[in-house]
């Protein structure tokens, strides 16, 4: 697997996590590469911004590592394809170090 670095994401990123901060892995098992990831707080209606930047995409098999600060006690997650289609995944722990999107709305979490 490798990873993928996105150095604006460090700067971009300051989420809110309940007695969490650190970084939270993003893994890309699906076999579709990923031209957007969107987090919000679970019961909101609107998503953070894109932590993939403009013009660049989590390749299938990839992962990216995103630093975060903060409160939320569960959180949503929005993957977009290059294909165009689009996935949520709720209510993930605030406590969640890893997620691994694995297509077809199924995904794991630690």
């Amino acid at each position: 697997m490798n990873k993928l670095k996105m150095t604006t994401l460090a700067c971009a990123m300051m989420f809110s996590f309940g007695a969490f901060a650190g970084t939270l892995t993003l893994v890309n098992g699906s076999s579709s590469d990923l031209s957007g990831i969107y987090i919000s707080d679970s019961g909101t209606n609107s998503w953070e911004e894109n932590l993939v930047p403009e013009g660049s995409v989590l390749p299938a098999g990839n992962y990216i590592d995103v630093n975060i600060q903060g409160s939320y006690n569960k959180f949503d997650l929005r993957v977009e394809s290059t294909e165009g289609g689009y996935e949520d995944y709720f209510e993930f722990p605030g406590n969640v170090t890893k997620i691994t999107i694995k297509g077809g709305g199924e995904s794991e979490y630690q």
